[in-house]
């Protein structure tokens, strides 16, 4: 019933969108002064091959702390071992809204950050005498970041640590990341320049399926993911134990980390503000770009005061994380409607989480 009563409520808007865009004159061609390909390079430059390449770099990072804690297993290594790996989920959330070609192909945003992670099959795992195959879907919820997060905060994590199975178990996720970072930077790095190229307005062109995956990755990871299952927002009562770093505790930084980067992209010069701007896109009297930024603002005060770990917040006070998801509803509206209809664009995804 909530999806119905949405879809209804997004197709009147949408109705109403086309019968009024605010002053705009149909009968008049519409010329602008805004060059698609400038902001192509944008994206491509300035946000996704440094996103690539930070994680990829990060990654190395993490690799070479590990393997000096490896050998000196010391308090002091494995403290800047865990530093390290705070940076690579970090680094993460600036990769995650932003990929396409071979990353998409061998599903590395599952493979990166599946949670809840499969504690259970972690075990079992360290233990089998066979080799584990990581590509395999079972596998996709025992491997990658949320892994990591389990072994090294989760209980008895010291005695994990000082076990050889679970110490072979480390260095072959972080080996696995590495290796499927490396196939998607080495395609992006192939395929850049003719992202750049493809500025024209269909549905296999940069700016379409780009403006598509940004607003899928809001919605369903940021948006759903990060804050609407643990909250409840889809069942009958909050899911704590499906809450990002469920085991170090530092979703909220996570999340704001992720929310900082969609802001970004939307704001960035030569982005879609500048887009949205120079058609004169107005809702209500105001340019859809300064709604926009305002309800980021909004979504950012809605955090601001709740708990470093989402999962101890959603038991402890859900409402606020409630109130927070439905701050975040409010700029699905405004990216998925006004936005894409302002610019032309079709949704090119099926949203099934049942909102």
């Amino acid at each position: 019933m909530q999806r119905l009563l949405f879809l209804l409520f997004t197709g009147l808007v949408l109705f109403a969108s086309a019968c009024d865009k605010d002053g705009a004159n149909d009968d008049e061609p519409m010329t602008i002064d805004f060059d698609r390909r400038a902001m192509l390079t944008v994206w491509s430059e300035a946000i996704i091959s440094p996103a690539y390449s930070g994680f990829n770099d990060q990654l190395g990072i993490l690799q070479d702390a590990w393997e000096t804690y490896l050998f000196e297993s010391g308090d002091a290594e494995l403290a800047d071992f865990k530093v390290q790996f705070d940076a690579a989920y970090a680094n993460w959330q600036r990769l995650s809204p932003v990929l396409m070609g071979k990353a998409e192909e061998i599903r590395l945003r599952a493979q990166i950050n599946t949670y809840p992670t499969d504690v259970d099959l972690i075990g079992q795992n360290v233990v089998s005498a066979t080799a584990i195959n990581f590509d395999l879907p079972s596998q996709t919820t025992a491997q990658g970041l949320p892994a990591l997060d389990y072994i090294l905060y989760g209980s008895d994590a010291a005695a994990r640590l000082t076990d050889a199975g679970y110490r072979v178990y480390v260095s072959r996720l972080i080996e696995r990341m590495r290796a499927l970072t490396t196939i998607a930077l080495d395609d992006w790095r192939a395929n850049a320049e003719a992202f750049v190229q493809n500025d024209g307005n269909s549905a296999t062109a940069s700016i379409d399926r780009t403006v598509n995956d940004y607003i899928f990755h809001y919605e369903k990871f940021l948006r759903a993911g990060k804050v609407g299952i643990p909250s409840g927002a889809f069942s009958d009562d909050p899911l704590p134990n499906r809450a990002e770093s469920l085991y170090g505790g530092k979703s909220k930084i996570l999340f704001q980390q992720s929310l900082l980067y969609a802001k970004s992209f939307f704001e960035r010069p030569r982005s879609l503000t500048g887009y949205l701007d120079a058609l004169n896109v107005m809702r209500d009297g105001e340019l859809l770009s300064i709604r926009i930024k305002n309800q980021f603002g909004a979504i950012e005060d809605a955090a601001a005061d709740l708990n470093e770990d989402f999962a101890l917040q959603v038991s402890t006070d859900n409402g606020a994380m409630l109130a927070l998801y439905d701050e975040m509803q409010k700029l699905v509206v405004l990216l998925k409607v006004d936005m894409l209809q302002a610019l032309s664009i079709n949704v090119d995804y099926v949203d099934a989480d049942g909102d």
